[in-house]
């Protein structure tokens, strides 16, 4: 090999080492990009957690609130009930005495 043949040989060389360092470049931004996108998913996931605990608490706010909303019916009924039944044995034993 004369020093033409290396001096070609070694710029070859570098030509690749030059393309694959550009390769790896590529491929470093596409992973600096996907892991922006799992860190903005992991937030947005945090987010929603967050949220949806928001709204469970909210949940069982409106479950006590609508438990409160169906006896108050039934509590009104068994109070006429009661003043009913008062009032009957109050005339029956009127009645008597």
């Amino acid at each position: 090999m004369n020093t033409e043949e290396i001096s070609q040989n070694i710029l070859l060389k570098l030509n690749d080492h030059d393309n694959r360092i550009s390769e790896l470049k590529d491929r470093m931004k596409g992973q600096e990009e996907q892991i922006k996108i799992i860190g903005e998913l992991s937030l947005s996931v945090r987010e929603l957690a967050v949220n949806m605990k928001s709204m469970l608490r909210e949940q069982i706010n409106q479950s006590e609130r609508i438990t409160k909303l169906e006896r108050t019916p039934i509590s009104r009924y068994e109070t006429i009930i009661c003043a009913f039944i008062s009032a009957i044995a109050g005339a029956v034993i009127g009645l008597f005495f």
